[in-house]
């Protein structure tokens, strides 16, 4: 596609695919561009379409996870979908999207095995099959009830991840950052994902499939420089991306150009 930026020659190494910046440093790392990358591999999760403390918070559903809804949000909170706790502290509490679809399926199925809707078709036994729903719906939910929390501290140069209450991973900032993920169709069109992804997280995708490279790229990147946190592109190396944090005791890297135009 147009959007993408030109071939170059030299390569980098892969472990610059998780580098980031120091926190006060707004340049941005210039990378040579090689191959495209899949979109990350996992289940992808909704987000809260609310902020703040709420016991209980809404997800935006996929559907929605629109590139302008995105925009919009962003004019609410500047720091969604996170809410800033305070100076340089940024949390976010979700529940995974999973919860409404067992929801959904336990009690469409519920109501067929209730009713006996579709207990027999031509002459065999079919109730079993929305009784396996009514299982399966019930141990989504069950399983989707534990809130998560995640917390990225630039005080004390970490992000905290938790399932209700447990510490699952405490990590360096530059192990969490925005990623624009990439698709096509059976016809050679792509789409673009922009998703919140770090080390041991639950991808969290912010905008679902969209053709609008420019207008992704601009999301993306304010997120990512609103959270002080990296942005990379759909390629796996491109000058695109935005590095703000290094690995600890990283200096500099083969085949990164530094340049002076703000993220």
């Amino acid at each position: 596609m147009s959007h993408y930026p030109t071939l170059q020659v030299r390569t980098v190494n892969q472990a610059v695919q998780g580098a980031s910046v120091g926190s006060g440093n707004r340049q941005a790392a210039q990378l040579t561009v090689c191959t495209p990358t899949q979109a990350p591999k996992g289940r992808f999760s909704g987000l809260p379409t609310t902020a703040g403390s709420k016991p209980f918070q809404l997800w935006a559903q996929g559907l929605f996870c629109t590139e302008r809804n995105l925009a919009k949000r962003l004019k609410n909170n500047s720091f969604y979908p996170f809410t800033q706790q305070q100076p340089n502290v940024f949390v976010l509490e979700y529940y995974l999207d999973t919860l409404w679809k067992g929801t959904l399926l336990f009690i469409v199925c519920f109501f067929l095995v209730s009713f006996g809707l579709v207990s027999e078709v031509q002459k065999q036994k079919t109730w079993g099959f929305p009784a396996y729903g009514v299982g399966v719906g019930l141990w989504l939910m069950i399983s989707s009830l534990p809130r998560r929390r995640l917390v990225l501290n630039h005080v004390r140069g970490v992000y905290h991840f938790s399932i209700q209450g447990r510490t699952v991973c405490q990590a360096p900032m530059h192990l969490v950052y925005v990623r624009m993920a990439l698709s096509s169709d059976a016809y050679g069109r792509c789409f673009f994902q922009l998703v919140l992804c770090g080390h041991k997280l639950e991808p969290l995708v912010l905008v679902q499939l969209s053709e609008r490279y420019e207008q992704m790229e601009y999301l993306g990147r304010h997120i990512a420089r609103k959270l002080n946190i990296n942005y990379f592109d759909c390629l796996a190396t491109s000058y695109r991306h935005v590095v703000r944090h290094w690995p600890p005791g990283a200096t500099f890297s083969p085949g990164i150009l530094l340049h002076q135009n703000g993220a």
